[in-house]
């Protein structure tokens, strides 16, 4: 009894013993930082840790505890661990800007070299003697026709550019780097020319087969250019925004005889014929029409009807007393009624609008749509515009012709008119 009390005894103390070693590690292994806990049935009162006892010896016989090792702090590999995460988004998110920067300067640098999603608009750019490839993207960069000269020189050099012509040069900004390149290019062969001369009265049709027959440009790349380039004069930015327009320029270019060189550009054909109407048709002209209440665009539209109805200066100055008659009493004469228009819309814009466009066809028509067309008819002379601006002083209303004889005849009141047809053998 007494040795089973002995051995009971021996072995608390060897717990005991175990227990103090156990807390005495962990002390030695907490933070500086981190206050003494408060001692087991005390009140506000901490151990001091210098007041430890020491551990006991252990004899040989005692069987030696496993060592705890002492815990680490995962502070400081967490912080490690949340620098390596920000250096890599930093590095992934540059990496991705510069791809992205990359990415839109390449597109724009090609789209700069294919002229791509720019618009149509007229350029007229001088080209002096002795311009170099350097000089010559300078020119080109300083009228909006391209974006990065250094590109310019470089595709330039790629593709091998020839001897630059100088001289004065009307280019598109639709134009990529090749086109401009060839447009100014000296050719080894002297250029050949022709002598074109334009009727009055003709259409933007008419001429467009004009200059093809004569080899200045061919009638699609004419008709194109004027259909979708924006040209930089006055009075192109005064013509109506108004959907019912056949043909934005008809009207605008000038009737007259022009050199041209044979394989031309097509906007330099269509801008000497526009620089050609901006010096006949003066500001005086501009001022007579704006004091009479009419636009230029109206002038034209008028002039251009006067323009097929009469052969020569006289009848013309009495068929515009005519219309501005009728043009002044529009509660008694709503229409026009001229044949000129009424074969326009039926035989130019039929042709190419068809059923869809029967608005714009009866708006030209002056027997279907009241008062001037939405625009010119055709391309009117120096003297059907100043007859529209200075008609002869008269009463009539009506009038006719002889289609053999080309007589006309004139009327105030529409029981002459009659009278006059079957005279013109129109009954």
């Amino acid at each position: 009894m007494d040795e089973d009390k002995k051995r009971e005894e021996a072995g608390q103390e060897w717990v005991d013993r175990i227990l103090r070693d156990i807390r005495s590690e962990e002390e030695q292994t907490e933070p500086a930082e981190e206050q003494p806990r408060p001692a087991s049935g005390t009140t506000g009162q901490f151990r001091r840790q210098d007041a430890a006892p020491p551990p006991p010896r252990r004899t040989a016989e005692e069987p030696r505890p496993p060592e705890k090792r002492p815990r680490r702090s995962s502070r400081k590999r967490t912080r490690v661990h949340r620098v390596g995460y920000l250096n890599t988004l930093l590095y992934v998110a540059v990496t991705l800007a510069v791809c992205v920067f990359a990415s839109i300067f390449c597109l724009r640098a090609a789209a700069d070299v294919l002229a791509v999603s720019r618009p149509d608009h007229a350029v007229e750019v001088e080209v002096p003697e002795g311009t170099d490839t350097a000089a010559l993207a300078q020119i080109y960069k300083e009228a909006g026709l391209i974006e990065f000269p250094w590109m310019f020189e470089l595709v330039a050099k790629y593709e091998g550019i020839g001897t630059i012509e100088p001289g004065s040069y009307v280019l598109n900004t639709n134009m990529g780097y090749t086109s401009l390149m060839k447009a100014v290019e000296k050719s080894s062969q002297p250029r050949e020319t022709v002598n074109v001369t334009i009727p009055e009265g003709y259409t933007l049709s008419q001429i467009a087969d004009l200059m093809e027959e004569h080899g200045v440009c061919s009638a699609s790349d004419f008709m194109q250019a004027v259909e979708n380039t924006a040209f930089d004069y006055d009075f192109v930015e005064e013509i109506p925004d108004d959907g019912l327009i056949y043909h934005r320029l008809e009207g605008y270019l000038f009737p007259d005889t022009y050199e041209f060189y044979t394989n031309e550009n097509a906007l330099n054909v269509i801008n000497r014929m526009m620089d050609n109407f901006d010096r006949r048709v003066t500001p005086e002209i501009r001022s007579m029409a704006q004091e009479q209440g009419m636009t230029l665009h109206e002038l034209l539209t008028l002039a251009s009807i006067i323009q097929a109805e009469a052969p020569d200066e006289e009848n013309m100055a009495l068929v515009s007393s005519v219309y501005r008659n009728r043009l002044d009493d529009p509660a008694n004469f709503p229409r026009l009624q001229a044949d000129p228009t009424r074969n326009y819309a039926n035989e130019e814009i039929a042709v190419s609008v068809g059923i869809n466009g029967q608005q714009i066809i009866n708006a030209y028509n002056t027997y279907e749509g009241e008062g001037l067309p939405p625009g010119p008819i055709n391309n009117p002379g120096m003297a059907a515009i100043l007859a529209a601006i200075t008609p002869a002083e008269t009463n009539y209303y009506y009038f006719c012709s002889d289609l053999k004889t080309r007589e006309f005849f004139y009327a105030e009141t529409l029981e002459e008119h009659e009278q006059n047809l079957v005279r013109a053998n129109l009954r």
